[in-house]
């Protein structure tokens, strides 16, 4: 597991810890989606189910703007009630585009549980730094949402877009606000303000005796998920050989903490797979 003395701003842990403060993850979705936003809530880190062999949900940060009868002040201000997901990827697992489904109905499940109608549900965001082009065409940010197919001019009106920004080609990236940001990922250069200002965010966190016990117990917990899991996959396994239910077990683990987002390398470690076994999963 990584010193926590050596994370930066490209490990997920330290990541959501600086994009959960409000005007960090506010001037981020205004400077790179090009819209206005009033106020937001960064809601809490979704925690993943204890049992893994049950699919959970595991947001780096997730983000809400407040609904209209919370912001009664601004009651014809549109576009309130958004949600905006940001995932950092640091590895290409082959199935981005999947997650990126799933993500969308847990948030509209959320907006939906609130009591909102489908004809209330407002602009949903899917926002995914890469380092590396998971697409393969050379583009430094890709835009997505649903269109008629044989004519590309009909929008299905769903009002869901997924883009995928790829950090290591920010010098490619002609918006200069975007440029920075990701320049910041791929690099840790901070030349603005708004990137020094997120920097100085991760140099506390390191000194932060209390979010570095947070970062501590990770691997505990981690190590009590694993235990669980092959306790489980023991007793599912005696059927047809302790062995290869072992076997199986290890795999469907790894593949759970890596759809959770949680590092290869510490999956890895924890497994005894290989980084490329689990990519491969």
């Amino acid at each position: 597991m990584k010193r926590y003395e050596d994370l930066d701003i490209t490990d997920n842990f330290m990541f959501s810890k600086v994009f959960s403060n409000e005007d960090v993850a506010k001037d981020f979705l205004q400077d790179i989606l090009k819209i206005s936003i009033e106020k937001i809530e960064v809601v809490t880190e979704a925690s993943a189910q204890e049992d893994p062999f049950h699919k959970s949900v595991r947001f780096d940060v997730l983000v809400r703007e407040e609904s209209f009868s919370e912001l009664k002040s601004v009651r014809n201000l549109p576009g309130v009630g958004r949600y905006f997901d940001i995932e950092l990827q640091m590895d290409d697992t082959g199935e981005l585009p999947k997650r990126a489904r799933y993500y969308q109905g847990m948030c509209d499940l959320d907006a939906l549980g609130k009591g909102a109608n489908y004809e209330e549900l407002q602009e949903q965001y899917i926002l995914f730094l890469c380092p590396k082009d998971i697409f393969g065409k050379g583009k430094p940010i890709y835009r997505f949402q649903n269109r008629e197919e044989s004519d590309p001019k009909i929008l299905m009106g769903d009002l869901c877009y997924k883009n995928y920004y790829i950090f290591r080609k920010f010098d490619e990236i002609k918006d200069a606000s975007i440029r920075e940001y990701m320049r910041y990922f791929a690099t840790q250069e901070h030349r603005s303000e708004k990137m020094e200002r997120i920097h100085r965010l991760v140099e506390r966190y390191r000194q932060d005796p209390v979010t570095r016990k947070a970062y501590m117990t990770l691997e505990q917990e981690l190590d009590i998920r694993y235990k669980r899991g092959l306790e489980k996959g023991l007793e599912r396994g005696r059927s047809e050989g302790v062995a290869e239910g072992r076997a199986d077990e290890r795999k469907e683990l790894a593949k759970a903490f890596r759809d959770d987002g949680v590092p290869i390398e510490l999956i890895s470690k924890r497994t005894g797979l290989s980084p490329e076994e689990i990519r491969a999963l």
